[in-house]
This record gives structure tokens, C-alpha cells and sequence, in this order.
């Protein structure tokens, strides 16, 4: 779904960049407050989580490492409001934040502008999934996904490491819970996979 912009976007000039660092469960910016911006994940990984209007909440997006997040129009003097809030999901999770976008190399306001366009994309391909998928092959959908973005290869096998609930991930899956767990008790029990907490072994990511 979503690439890294890590190993072909030049560092930024001095003056329009802040390294920040994170711990589990901190909030990198609030839903309906001033947008300050773009960020770029540089390690660790982040939950964008929006507050619906009848008070529940759902995941409408992980970020993984090189790519960027953030709410901004590209003309500086226009202010808009987060439309999510932004949370760190595990310790030591690294944040660059990009400070003014007129001062930043073309090739990088380029990246920002394909990542947009990504985002939104991705938004009408979850509705489609939403409304076209069963709710199993939904949550099957996302695993895979962010074992294919984040797992670590093993030999045939990869390990997925999120700190994601049941809970979480049926906001993220836009499912319930009890969907979730029985999910994935199933795949357990045909082998496709082995957890535990925050942890996914997928025996074989090419035929799950």
C-alpha cells in the first residue's frame, strides 16, 4: 500500500527539520487541533485513530518506517484542523518533523504530494474492502499487509511485531472483536499461524 520514502529522499536543509522520539502510547498530535504539519517515521511504528461523531473510534491507518503522515495544505498561510490523532505504538519510535515546506528540496515536496495522493487512494480501496469483503478475508487482508510492510523473514516464515489489541485491530479491520479472536484462533488451528501478545508468526506469507 504504502512505500518508503527512506533510502532516495535527501536530508532536509538546516532549519526544517525536528528528530523527536517517542514512547509507547504518546500522542504525536490530537484530533481537531491545529495541524503543525508533515512527519516523516524514521523507526518504530504509529496509529492514526479518529473519534467518530458518535463517539466511537477507529484505525484509519499504520504508519511504518518512511512514511509520511500529517495533515497541511501547501499554501502556508491556511490553517487546517487534524482529522485524527496520532499515536506512537511502541517505545523509542522516531519522528522527524517537517518544519516549512517551501524550504524543502522539490524531489521531497514531490514524495509528499505522492504520499497524498497514496492516502487517498488507500481511503476509497478501504471503503471498497469494506463493502466488498467478508470480514475474515478483511482481517486476513491486513496482516498480511503489515507483515509484507514490517515482518521480519525467517526462512519461509515471517514475524509480525505490533502492539495492536483484539480490540485495535477490529478498528483497524472495521470488525468486532469477537471477529478478531475467532479469526485468528482459526488460523491458528490450521496452521497458518502461531501468536502471541503483539507478536504474528506467519508459517507462509506467500500462501496465506
Amino acid at each position: 500500500m504504502y512505500s518508503s520514502i527512506l533510502t532516495f529522499v535527501p536530508r532536509p536543509q538546516q532549519g526544517t527539520s525536528c528528530l523527536s522520539t517517542y514512547g509507547k502510547g504518546k500522542t504525536i498530535y490530537k484530533q481537531k487541533e491545529l495541524s503543525k504539519g508533515f512527519y516523516l517515521l524514521k523507526s518504530g511504528t504509529v496509529k492514526l485513530q479518529r473519534v467518530l461523531p458518535s463517539g466511537e473510534s477507529t484505525i484509519v491507518r499504520i504508519i511504518t518506517p518512511g512514511e509520511i503522515f500529517g495533515e497541511k495544505t501547501f499554501k502556508e498561510d491556511r490553517n487546517i484542523l487534524n482529522s485524527s490523532f496520532a499515536i506512537a505504538l511502541q517505545e523509542n519510535t522516531e519522528i522527524e518533523k517537517i518544519a516549512c515546506i517551501s524550504t524543502l528540496p522539490e524531489q521531497w515536496i514531490n514524495q509528499i504530494m505522492n504520499h497524498l495522493a497514496t492516502d487517498s487512494r488507500e481511503n476509497m480501496a478501504r471503503y471498497e474492502r469494506v463493502i466488498s469483503m467478508e470480514s475474515e478475508a478483511r482481517i486476513k487482508y491486513y496482516m498480511k499487509d503489515l507483515a509484507q510492510r514490517i515482518g521480519v523473514r525467517y526462512g519461509d516464515e515471517t514475524l509480525l511485531k505490533i502492539n495492536l489489541t483484539h480490540q485495535e485491530w477490529a478498528k483497524y479491520t472495521d470488525t468486532s472483536r469477537q471477529t478478531v479472536t475467532q479469526t485468528f484462533s482459526k488460523l491458528k488451528k490450521s496452521g497458518l499461524i502461531t501468536y502471541s501478545r503483539n507478536r504474528i508468526l506467519f508459517r507462509n506469507l506467500e500462501t496465506f
